[in-house]
């Protein structure tokens, strides 16, 4: 399996997993696609920690795991085996003197690195030609919409029996993978699947070509928007038409992301599809600038504690030195960052200028470390659009600060809709944020 074909089939574990969480263990024939989900959960893992170079507390490793739906016993017994035998020594455990594992090493430095991984994770599972075929029909359908008829012939001639495309094809679409659309005049549905709809104008226009001309510019004009400001609040979007947003969101014209808080309060943010590079594997697959971009845009638009004012310079300082702070801001603001791995909370003393008093004094608090510089690279590269008005007029000024927050929605997960996660508790969230900050060992 060469690497490119490794990092395709980690890339499309990753979108399966991302989909399949949403389904519960006793789903009807969630075990047809076991290989692809324990690889999936692997990558997201593995993006997870990536930068961190060493953890050495295995509960902050856990609980970091459970951020992508990985249980403790899972984490041991099947995902960090399976990941250090797959990555060619780029990620060691750290064990104790009885065995137990305490800690993990790695040195990734790009997602590719994570995607070749859980691929490899894949791969080394022994899958089935049900899953493998999965993949190819995920891969084909992302550049274009097939006819189910031209999709088969073309994963024929790959090598795979019709009887058993008939039966991946069937799964595929029980678990949302893949789409069947018949809105032609041919009997033939059309497959399609959940990362075509923003590269493909064509199926888009079809989805729309029901809608009078007016809405269709209504439309036209809110696109552009996201296009122009990526993250934009959705409910500061200027159009009242509820159902010509939905229509798009569902389609994926526009991709929803949301912040939802532990108290109730959730907040949408819109992205265009082709946000980073399209068409390829580095189209943040992982969440991790969507989410870097959606935190800011929490921060700025629905809570007074952030201090955010000017972005570029934000992110350019936290590039080029590391870090940044003390600021009391850094302990509430970016837990979903820190659970991601993108940041590291930590608490430090450092000297600061006074221009003021025209000498340095000592300050200490939480600041927040670069983990991710890569992430931080890409979403520096959007916000310098001339066109991405961060701070949008808003007259809501009541929220509780970011440290309220508690999940992080997905796209995908927004079309799926498959039920709501429980309300974490505070108390909670608290706990599990020193944890996280290995204020707890």
């Amino acid at each position: 399996m060469s690497k490119e074909e490794k990092i395709k089939a980690g890339y499309w574990s990753v979108a399966t997993q991302k989909h399949l969480k949403e389904f519960t263990t006793y789903s009807t024939n969630l075990d047809e696609v076991d290989n692809l989900n324990i690889a999936g959960k692997s990558g997201r893992f593995l993006g997870a920690i990536r930068g961190n170079t060493k953890i050495q507390n295995i509960k902050k490793l856990e609980k970091m795991a459970n951020n992508v739906g990985i249980s403790k016993n899972e984490l041991h017994l099947i995902i960090l085996p399976k990941i250090e035998k797959a990555s060619d020594k780029q990620v060691e455990l750290i064990k104790n003197s009885t065995g137990e594992i305490t800690g993990i090493a790695e040195y990734l430095f790009t997602n590719n690195s994570v995607l070749e991984i859980a691929g490899e994770v894949f791969e080394n599972q022994n899958p089935s030609n049900l899953e493998r075929i999965a993949i190819e029909t995920m891969d084909e359908t992302k550049r274009i919409p097939y006819l189910e008829r031209e999709i088969m012939e073309i994963l024929i001639k790959n090598g795979f029996r019709e009887e058993d495309l008939k039966l991946s094809l069937a799964l595929q679409e029980h678990f949302k993978l893949i789409k069947r659309l018949n809105k032609t005049k041919s009997k033939d549905p059309i497959i399609s699947n959940e990362y075509v709809w923003g590269y493909n104008h064509q199926k888009i226009a079809m989805a729309v070509s029901s809608i009078d001309f007016g809405r269709k510019q209504t439309l036209k004009e809110v696109i552009e928007i996201v296009q122009n400001s990526q993250g934009y609040p959705v409910e500061k979007l200027p159009c009242a038409d509820k159902e010509l947003l939905l229509l798009a969101k569902k389609v994926g014209m526009l991709n929803p992301t949301a912040i939802k808080s532990s108290r109730g309060i959730q907040k949408e943010f819109a992205f265009s599809p082709n946000m980073l590079e399209p068409l390829t594997y580095h189209d943040d697959i992982l969440d991790d600038v969507k989410l870097l971009l959606a935190s800011i845009r929490f921060g700025e638009n629905y809570t007074p504690h952030s201090t955010i004012n000017d972005p570029v310079s934000f992110l350019e300082y936290l590039i080029k030195y590391g870090d940044i702070g003390p600021h009391d801001a850094n302990s509430t603001d970016y837990t979903l960052l820190e659970k991601k791995g993108i940041v590291n909370v930590v608490h430090k003393t450092k000297q600061k200028w006074s221009s003021y008093y025209g000498h340095y004094y000592t300050k200490s608090g939480y600041c927040l470390e670069l983990v991710r510089k890569d992430v931080a690279i890409e979403a520096l590269k959007v916000i310098k659009n001339s066109d991405y008005k961060l701070k949008i007029d808003s007259e809501i000024n009541s929220f509780e600060p970011v440290n309220d927050t508690g999940t992080f929605i997905s796209s995908e997960e927004f079309r799926l809709k498959f039920g709501e996660s429980p309300e974490p508790m505070q108390e909670m969230e608290d706990h599990f944020n020193k944890v996280l900050r290995d204020e707890l060992l």
